[in-house]
């Protein structure tokens, strides 16, 4: 049986701005509000989860990710307005691209 399957990039400027490795890295940030739990729990490293976010954070016109430095309560990252409009445009797109997949795999598979 043959199956058609798609992942999602999202280009600016030439520039990979979002992935589904971004995407879920900002839904584990959303969760945990924390840059730290988000890269355990995806099991990435800390260095590159940062790097990651750096580079939305660079792309992007607003903020995606606020950072929130360490102290007597810990650091902590938040998803900004703009992230989570991000995060759910992506999802829109997600949606019909499966949609669109999925009517794909049972044509094929005729």
């Amino acid at each position: 049986m043959l199956k058609i399957e798609c992942k999602i990039a999202v280009q600016k400027d030439g520039e990979n701005f979002l992935s589904p490795a971004k995407i879920a890295l900002l839904r584990e940030i959303a969760e945990s509000g924390s840059l730290r739990s988000a890269a355990k729990s995806l099991k990435i490293s800390y260095q590159h989860a940062w790097n990651l976010i750096d580079e939305m954070n660079k792309l992007s016109t607003a903020p995606i990710v606020i950072k929130h430095r360490g102290g007597s309560n810990g650091g902590g990252a938040e998803i900004s307005e703009s992230g989570k409009r991000l995060i759910w445009e992506y999802q829109q797109i997600e949606s019909e691209i499966q949609r669109l997949v999925q009517k794909l795999n049972v044509e094929i598979n005729f």
